[in-house]
């Protein structure tokens, strides 16, 4: 159901890409301990992030062995510079298991001259960006938690396309994923983590339940004097869907919902 609405969005603005997003069905794509069986060794779990992601390619399209994934930081320090950017080219693609090239960035970005090659991200509440130039022909994606749109990622990742690479904004297609939705995200006071104020303008609202954190309205608020062509926003809540994996639910008592989901896309 998830991947028809999906792709229907996608081919509706002719896009070149396709979207999927791979659920708790598909299985875990961390290699995380606290996901797995504590009698698991690493090579166990490594065997079983293989698996499925072969079965995940084969159901969406690609080959599961042809998918790079981005070490993100996800907090203050040096592994390397804010924003930092890496275009997917040919030396990428020396391995066997494209899954294994170690890559530490916040951005990824792929042009469509590579066919079926996937760029993806984890996450379990935080929304995917997605962002296409269907006249250059690259798309790009980033992974935005709440440190992350603090710090202005999401505004940064449009202007990295229109600065460095010279895109028209009015050629940008953006798709923001599956995420934990301001109904469900509730904090029981006001994040400290919040503290640029213009970005969470009307994105955190007080109510008798505790402050309500509208992930969606903190990345509009970054890029909403970009004009690009067009926004599709995916409407699942991550923390109410039986089928996404979501750390918020997992925390407040639902054991159910541990794992992570995968996000990505690929040219057709």
């Amino acid at each position: 159901m998830v991947t028809s609405v999906i792709l229907d969005l996608m081919y509706n603005m002719k896009s070149q890409i396709v979207i999927f997003e791979g659920n708790q069905e598909d299985g875990i794509f961390s290699s995380n301990k606290k996901f797995y069986p504590k009698e698991f060794t690493k090579e166990d779990i490594n065997k079983l992030i293989k698996k499925n992601r072969i079965e995940l390619g084969n159901k969406y399209g690609f080959s599961g062995l042809k998918m790079f994934q981005v070490q993100q930081k996800m907090e203050d320090n040096d592994d390397y510079p804010d924003n930092k950017d890496v275009f997917i080219e040919k030396e990428n693609m020396m391995k066997e298991d494209y899954f294994t090239e170690k890559i530490e960035a916040d951005i990824l970005f792929i042009s469509n001259k590579y066919k079926k090659i996937a760029l993806s991200h984890r996450m379990a509440d935080c929304p995917i960006l997605i962002a296409e130039d269907r006249k250059k022909g690259y798309t790009g994606i980033v992974h935005c938690g709440i440190y992350h749109i603090n710090r202005g990622l999401p505004k940064e990742f449009i202007k990295k396309m229109i600065d460095k690479y010279h895109s028209n904004p009015k050629d940008i297609y953006l798709y923001i994923g599956s995420h934990i939705k301001k109904e469900s995200y509730i904090y029981d006071c006001y994040p400290k983590i919040a503290t640029n104020e213009e970005i969470w303008r009307e994105a955190i609202i007080k109510k008798e339940d505790g402050y309500h954190i509208d992930l969606e309205k903190a990345i509009m608020n970054q890029i909403e004097d970009f004009s690009i062509a067009e926004i599709k926003v995916s409407k699942i809540d991550t923390a109410r869907d039986s089928k996404y994996a979501s750390h918020y639910a997992s925390v407040h008592g639902e054991k159910t919902k541990l794992g992570q989901n995968i996000v990505g896309f690929y040219y057709k």
